[in-house]
């Protein structure tokens, strides 16, 4: 896809941040292509993450974590115009999707919301199978059409309008090593755990076995996991393990609880 970019006068761009340093400035530079107005919202940062925002004149809102749900709605609620591209700071516009999102706006827009594929990355390759492609995510928003859908971990855009497609890529760099696929899958499991037991969900017996084997089936063999190599394996075994653990959480919850009524 060719063509300049030029700035998008009616359109806002909003990150949520935690020490997110490493990969900050270059997606900040992609999104200063996009517009002018940019806001971070910061949850404590004490790495670099507000010098380069500061540097790069981006507004900042300091504020404690409400959770990745609500904290993406604040940012999205004090974004000065009603269209939105909320992007997390591992995530770096590709030059074409830049362009592509450029271009939609020199036209009336046909949706209340779009969605973008993610180019996942992980040990400096592009992840193609299981389920990290094409990872489609609805991130670029009419604010005044929807929110954030409510809930711990997993946070999304819930509209009733029209959702569109477009074409080109996010890059995503969410995993620095094998010990952050540990690191978060334990994390994720335990708000996974937290939320299934607020909406009265319960585990029994062998349920956390169960759900790890079918999550690597699913991942590693019938959605070509194999493919991506030691890496896909390492994807596969680790996204069972998050299975395994938040089903075997939610049982360890469920004593808990019930040990506090006895």
């Amino acid at each position: 896809m060719q063509g300049k970019p030029l700035v998008i006068s009616q359109l806002s761009i909003v990150y949520i941040t935690l020490n997110a340093e490493q990969y900050l400035q270059e997606s900040l530079l992609a999104s200063q292509q996009l517009t002018d107005d940019i806001l971070l919202v910061d949850s404590g940062s004490t790495d670099n993450t507000l010098a380069i925002a500061e540097q790069l004149h981006v507004s900042i809102i300091q504020q404690d974590w409400l959770g990745f749900s609500a904290q993406k709605q604040l940012a999205i609620e004090n974004a000065m115009h009603d269209w939105v591209l909320f992007l997390d700071a591992d995530e770096v516009l590709s030059a074409n999707a830049i362009v592509e999102i450029q271009q939609l706006f020199q036209q009336p827009l046909q949706a209340q919301a779009y969605s973008l594929p993610r180019e996942n990355w992980f040990q400096g390759k592009w992840i193609r199978h299981g389920s990290w492609w094409p990872d489609r995510v609805v991130r670029l928003v009419d604010r005044t059409q929807g929110k954030m859908k409510p809930v711990k971990v997993h946070e999304s855009w819930q509209t009733e309008g029209q959702v569109m497609q477009l074409n080109e890529p996010i890059r995503h760099y969410s995993y620095q090593n094998y010990s952050e696929l540990i690191i978060k899958a334990d994390k994720y499991s335990t708000l996974g755990a937290e939320q299934l037991f607020a909406k009265g969900k319960r585990s029994q017996g062998w349920e956390p076995l169960t759900h790890a084997i079918a999550s690597f089936i699913r991942l590693f063999v019938l959605k070509g996991g194999f493919k991506d190599g030691i890496e896909g394996a390492a994807i596969a075994y680790t996204t069972a393990l998050a299975s395994f653990m938040k089903y075997a959480k939610l049982q360890e919850l469920q004593r808990t609880v019930a040990s506090k009524k006895k």
